[in-house]
């Protein structure tokens, strides 16, 4: 599933739930083992059942039908962080980054649901959490989180490109109805723990200023890691225009998304020095996450959907 391809349908619901279905279809094609199901024991078969976990090798051997019977591992715990600020609007309006890492979240909740394992959403900007959700495997749960990611992806985040005084916390506030805080990351880190599984979508920009943003993400990071969590930061990220720089050559005023500072010049002048610089940062980000035993996934927002769920896949399959 690609984003250009969806980004213009309003029902995120539905989007999910097709890339769900897509994604454990394909995993039957896959050389990878499958979801944690272990099996338990036979059963007779009891005539006009399904005939979908019968034993067809066993049948062949003793001419007699035997059902098998599996269990599920369910005490998985999974986090899902989805950045919410400002930078995940980019480029404005379309907000490309930001709906991908909505189609990641809703769609990994979809999984997790049907894998009968808890989950729990939290949006985040910079340093704080703003808004987190309860742990619960329950389908009410779900659909309660899946509404107000669809309010996200159908609205987006309301940036106001000459208002400063505009703040994330508010924004989302009032966008989704719901009672937004401003709790710092490593404040909400308290209930980690073993068999905990961190999803974390974010473009991992932050305010440069002083460097507080970022020193706050990589503490909050290792404080996970300390708590014997499993990781996977999924970098989301507009290769072609955040990367490359690639845009017209003539004067374009930039304007930032987090701080509002603006600044009027020609990126084709800049251009090759930028992406060096770029390039090292990333470098840098993924450095990071190896020496803290950190799975790290870089996608671009025109790679299919599947290829952050596989991610995800994988390292799921390092706790159960």
């Amino acid at each position: 599933m690609l984003l250009k391809e969806v980004q213009g349908i309003n029902n995120l619901s539905f989007l999910a739930q097709k890339a769900m279905q897509g994604f454990i279809t394909g995993l039957h094609n896959s050389p990878l083992k499958g979801f944690s199901v272990e099996f338990a024991e036979h059963r007779f078969y009891n005539t006009g059942e399904s005939v979908k976990n019968l034993d067809w090798k066993l049948l062949a051997r003793t001419e007699k039908k035997y059902v098998k019977q599996f269990i599920e591992e369910t005490n998985l715990k999974a986090h899902i962080w989805l950045d919410v600020s400002g930078s995940m609007a980019f480029p404005y309006p379309q907000q490309n980054k930001l709906k991908l890492g909505l189609l990641i979240s809703s769609t990994l909740g979809y999984i997790l649901n049907k894998q009968r394992d808890a989950f729990m959403l939290q949006l985040f900007n910079g340093k704080n959490v703003l808004w987190q959700s309860e742990l619960k495997s329950t389908k009410s749960h779900l659909s309660y989180c899946i509404t107000l990611l669809e309010k996200l992806w159908t609205k987006g985040l309301s940036i106001e490109l000459t208002s400063p005084e505009k703040n994330n916390a508010t924004t989302l506030e009032n966008l989704l109805d719901i009672k937004t805080g401003s709790t710092r990351m490593s404040e909400s880190l308290q209930h980690l723990g073993r068999r905990n599984l961190v999803v974390i979508c974010s473009d991992c920009l932050w305010d440069n200023n002083n460097g507080e943003e970022e020193l706050e993400f990589w503490n909050s990071l290792n404080y996970m890691r300390y708590k014997k969590a499993e990781v996977l930061l999924i970098h989301i990220m507009d290769e072609e225009l955040e990367l490359n720089l690639n845009l017209q050559d003539s004067p374009i005023l930039f304007q930032d998304l987090e701080n509002h500072e603006q600044i009027r010049l020609n990126p084709v002048e800049y251009q090759k020095l930028y992406s060096e610089n770029e390039t090292k940062r990333v470098q840098k980000i993924k450095e990071n996450c190896y020496s803290l035993g950190i799975g790290y996934f870089q996608i671009d927002v025109s790679q299919p959907l599947e290829t952050a769920l596989f991610a995800f896949y994988k390292q799921r399959n390092k706790i159960v």
